[in-house]
């Protein structure tokens, strides 16, 4: 089913065109608005009549705006195991679990979270491109948020630089901090002749991580994290820098008998939905491992911790 976009025209509209409201209030971006005006059948309408985009409007006038579906593009779809947290029509929230890639990549064609979501815009009869808004690594379990219009993703990036979506994580870094609450404002580069690896470096791109303790446990800290920021690893390089590496993280820490990857989970995202600007929460239950970790507390930490 196509994205159906509606609006009924003010007093203050009066003699404004279809384009300039469109403009106003659904903000599409360039493809979105010339698949409406070019492409689609009925794509824009004002009362169920199809209009070019100078068709002024009257007090009362219902205008409408067809976002149609996109096919997945070269991203294959496959059966796979998805949990949805949250849907809309222009926004689905997903449970990633450790060790799930999001996107294909070299290794991964058809087994990552990308393919099963592709399939399951095919069955539920809404072939949309999958666009990530955000991005996990591959061994950071929680809530990742993907857009299924370019105009959502694009007001979705647009709220994040604004700080309007805010993502906060868990994770269980080594060692016992001092403070309650600190940030670490450093800048990050990939380190020479290194594919992955990231480190603090002067010449690095900016960036800013707040943490906040929650729990100190056998020589180990529970924390929640925000990050400014998104640069690759930024959570892992910035907890490693400032001596708390994060427990089990096989690149900036070491090996660990309780986590056997970098023990990090997004667990909740706040955003506003991209049309309606309705505020909305998703929250990501606790990963297995971190229950494990926790025990009896992981309850009481799940129902608190943001």
């Amino acid at each position: 089913m196509a994205r159906i976009l509606r609006y009924r025209a003010l007093k203050t509209d009066e003699g404004r065109t279809a384009g300039e409201v469109i403009r106003r209030e659904f903000a599409l971006v360039a493809h979105d608005m010339a698949r409406a005006k070019y492409r689609t059948e009925k794509g824009i309408t004002v009362n169920g009549e199809q209009v070019m985009v100078n068709r002024k409007l009257h007090e009362g006038d219902e205008l409408a705006v067809c976002l149609a579906c996109e096919l997945p593009g070269k991203i294959v779809p496959v059966k796979g195991p998805l949990e949805i947290l949250y849907e809309d029509e222009d926004v689905i929230a997903l449970n990633k679990p450790a060790g799930l890639v999001v996107h294909p990549s070299h290794g991964h064609f058809a087994d990552t979270m990308a393919n099963f979501l592709a399939q399951y815009y095919l069955d539920s009869g809404e072939p949309h491109e999958v666009r990530t808004v955000g991005r996990l690594d591959k061994d950071t379990s929680g809530v990742i948020l993907f857009g299924k219009n370019r105009t959502a993703c694009a007001h979705l990036t647009a709220q994040a630089s604004r700080g309007e979506l805010v993502k906060t994580y868990l994770a269980v870094a080594e060692g016992t901090f001092e403070e309650e609450s600190g940030c670490v404002e450093a800048p990050i580069s990939r380190e020479y002749e290194e594919k992955i690896r990231r480190v603090v470096r002067e010449d690095g791109d900016y960036a800013l991580t707040h943490y906040r303790v929650l729990k100190a446990l056998d020589g180990r800290t529970l924390l929640s994290l925000r990050i400014d920021t998104g640069r690759t690893h930024q959570i892992r390089v910035h907890m490693a820098h400032i001596g708390h590496p994060l427990c089990g993280d096989p690149i900036y820490g070491t090996p660990s008998d309780i986590f056997e990857r970098a023990a990090l989970h997004a667990g909740r995202i706040a955003f506003l939905q991209p049309y309606s600007h309705e505020e909305i929460v998703v929250e990501s239950p606790l990963p297995p491992d971190f229950v494990r970790f926790l025990g009896e507390d992981s309850l009481d930490i799940a129902m608190a911790w943001c």
